[in-house]
């Protein structure tokens, strides 16, 4: 249930007292949720491949010597 709920796996290892990460990855890995990387990512969007691409955020930093 704290799979599900997108608690980290290492987290639920240590809670059920598994020797390694790897025991609970194959026993319950199954309930991960897939669709968005579980209920816990925060990580943003990353930038499309293909697309339009990726502006560089404003600086206050001078290019030199063509770097």
């Amino acid at each position: 249930m704290q799979l599900s709920a997108g608690v980290h796996f290492m987290q639920v290892s240590k809670w059920l007292g598994h020797g390694s990460c790897t025991l609970t990855l194959n026993t319950y890995g199954d309930w991960i949720p897939k669709d968005d990387g579980g209920a816990a990512n925060s990580l943003p969007e990353p930038p499309s491949a293909l697309g339009t691409p990726v502006q560089a955020e404003p600086t206050n930093v001078i290019q030199m010597l063509g770097r």
